[in-house]
């Protein structure tokens, strides 16, 4: 492979790769996310595999009022919780795709840089300014 040629696939990779519609399009949904069940109050639960188990949660109950809980260290094992699960792994992994996307982009933004100031000076070389 030539010098620009890694670069060229990166930009290609991410070109093609970038499109969140056409994928929801061609895939379909991955999860399957069940209707609440109808209660008198709604509650908003999220679980996650970092320790971040005793974040508040939200709490909306009859009268109206918000109020904060504290979530349990360990969610009850219901099959509800299965579609959140996956969606928090999914967010997790797209998070980390996020960020080597932008690691890509640093290098190749920086790459990009170099090259135009090794062009200009090349050019000034070739063309020097006129005399005054």
């Amino acid at each position: 492979m030539h010098p620009g040629a890694e670069e060229e696939a990166e930009i290609r990779e991410m070109e093609d790769g970038l499109d969140p519609q056409r994928d929801f399009e061609q895939r379909g949904p991955e999860v399957d996310i069940p209707p609440p069940h109808q209660s008198e109050g709604i509650h908003v639960e999220a679980t996650f595999s970092e320790p971040m188990m005793t974040e508040p949660s939200f709490t909306a109950g009859p009268s109206s009022q918000p109020s904060f809980t504290e979530l349990p260290s360990q969610a009850p094992h219901v099959p509800d919780h299965v579609p959140w699960m996956d969606l928090s792994a999914q967010i997790s992994s797209l998070g980390t795709r996020m960020e080597e996307l932008a690691l890509r982009i640093e290098r190749l933004e920086s790459r990009q840089e170099s090259q135009h100031e090794e062009m200009m000076a090349y050019l000034r070389s070739v063309f020097p300014p006129p005399p005054p």
